[in-house]
């Protein structure tokens, strides 16, 4: 009668109720941290913006996002099983980052296989990597911020102004906000096939106090500039990977 039950129950289930997937989880965004300051500039497209690469020593940029995308992965597939992976080798960033510059994220995907290989078992790879696009900060009625952005960091404008024109010491202040621009890509173990992708470009801008323009950067204390950027991979990763994931 067992038998006849789980025959039955093999018809009426869809092939894949019975699959659990395991993921394979690695974040190639945090061997530096970008500082961006935006650069007044007249009657030119190009990015002026002041940039400092600030190299991490350690991984926990890629620990942050990684645990994020695990989170965000047990939401949406309560079964799903998972394993965090770390590189910290620059020759794997650097590989991914030429790779993807053709726009070919299957190409990326061979030049980490050395790092997966750890993952004994899983079924599927979760990728985070850079992505690169305008500024757009969130504000209230919409976006700010001028030139290029990519990976994790911060965009300072230490003279912005908001509101009316007509008194211009009472509508500037400093502004700056974490950010968090990348690519999750699901990719199929068996195969090497990129089965879905999505890019996340979020922020979570703070204003300096009216009249303090130049002093963007203290406008958050150490401790609150973690926690905002914590936010927003929390926040982006959870829009954007069930999404990603959902791929059969």
């Amino acid at each position: 009668m067992k038998t006849l039950i789980t025959a039955l129950l093999l018809l009426v289930l869809p092939l894949g109720a019975f699959a659990q997937r395991h993921y394979a989880i690695l974040s190639l965004v945090g061997d530096e941290m970008m500082i961006v300051q935006r650069e007044m500039s007249t009657g030119s497209h190009n990015d002026t913006n002041n940039r400092w690469s600030v190299q991490m020593p350690d991984a926990s940029l890629d620990r942050m996002m990684a645990f994020a995308v695990e989170d965000a992965v047990k939401r949406a597939e309560p079964n799903a099983k998972t394993t965090l992976l770390v590189s910290r080798r620059q020759a794997v960033y650097d590989a991914v980052a030429r790779e993807l510059k053709s726009g070919d994220t299957s190409k990326a995907f061979q030049a980490v296989r050395p790092v997966i290989s750890t993952a004994k078992g899983a079924t599927h790879l979760i990728l985070v990597t850079k992505y690169r696009k305008n500024a757009m900060l969130r504000v209230e009625d919409g976006y700010v911020g001028s030139g290029f952005l990519e990976g994790i960091g911060f965009y300072m404008d230490y003279g912005m102004q908001r509101g009316p024109v007509a008194n211009m010491i009472e509508t500037e202040s400093g502004m700056i906000s974490p950010y968090a621009y990348f690519r999750v890509s699901l990719i199929d173990l068996a195969s090497g096939k990129v089965l879905s992708e999505e890019t996340a470009v979020g922020s979570k801008p703070k204003w300096n106090r009216v009249g303090t323009i130049g002093h963007a950067w203290t406008a958050l204390t150490p401790q609150e500039k973690d926690e905002r950027l914590s936010e927003v991979i929390k926040e982006e990763t959870a829009r954007v990977v069930p999404t990603v994931i959902a791929n059969r």
